[in-house]
């Protein structure tokens, strides 16, 4: 695996996007871009997203993970962090990677986790050869309620978040402001091939949103994987990637016959 570290504009701020190549040299490559969830970065989750990265890139498919608003290595002040830049720096990202002569710009997919999975079921009006959610709150047509503490928002004009891995994290009220401003039913009109999957023992995302969507949209393009006794990161906050893995040997193949 080759990579690479760029940083793509996207209006007055750059994100930063890691880009691994399979080993073998082509003139072009089908590519996935891979999108972090919420509070989290490109690297972290237990390093999901690099584990499925690599395993893309093995068989022989570009993949690209960013780290979205003020997350990782993207300096974009917190006062943005909101779903409406998370959806123009996903934009700009997918556009980028189909501007690179190696990429095949009619075989670019979008994969999410979490967060990222609603934002990129809300960037479905891109033309994505497929899209994958991992965990992903998918319920766009619906408010996705979050608890915050209001006082703190009215005192301090922000609450304290605390991370799972131990950051300690500032959240504005924009961010709750836009998951409300940003309902929608985009994927409703995405004709190319879904998958949707599920962790069946999240306590972080209740897995029946995924498990609805997959049953009542009506959708022939939508497949699912489900993988038992996983958690919201497939267990790779854990340090044991078996579910991962089996996530990985499911998924990739999938991937690999439909990109």
């Amino acid at each position: 695996m080759r990579e690479k570290l760029v940083f793509v504009k996207c209006d007055d701020h750059e994100v930063p996007m890691n880009i691994d190549y399979p080993d073998e040299v082509k003139s072009s490559y089908p590519c996935m871009l891979l999108v972090h969830g919420f509070m989290s970065r490109k690297n972290g989750d237990g390093h999901m997203l690099g584990r499925i990265s690599e395993a893309l890139a093995t068989n022989g498919i570009v993949a690209a993970r960013i780290d979205l608003a003020s997350m990782g290595e993207n300096l974009y002040s917190r006062e943005y962090y909101g779903m409406k830049t998370l959806v123009k720096e996903t934009n700009a990202s997918f556009q980028y990677l189909q501007s690179l002569p190696d990429i095949d710009e009619n075989r670019v997919g979008l994969m999410g986790h979490s967060l990222g999975g609603r934002v990129v079921f809300t960037c479905s009006t891109l033309p994505a050869k497929l899209i994958v959610s991992l965990n992903g709150a998918v319920n766009t047509d619906e408010n996705m309620p979050m608890k915050y503490n209001q006082e703190d928002f009215d005192k301090l004009g922000y609450n304290i978040y605390h991370s799972s891995d131990g950051r300690v994290e500032l959240i504005f009220p924009r961010f709750y402001q836009e998951i409300t401003e940003t309902v929608n039913s985009n994927i409703r009109n995405f004709k190319n091939p879904i998958m949707v999957c599920i962790a069946a023992a999240d306590p972080t995302l209740d897995p029946n949103i995924g498990y609805r969507f997959v049953q009542n949209c009506g959708m022939k393009n939508v497949e699912s994987i489900i993988i038992e006794n996983a958690n919201h990161t497939f267990n790779a906050k854990t340090g044991d990637y078996t579910k991962l893995n089996e996530l990985i040997s499911k998924l990739v193949p999938w991937i690999k016959s439909r990109i």
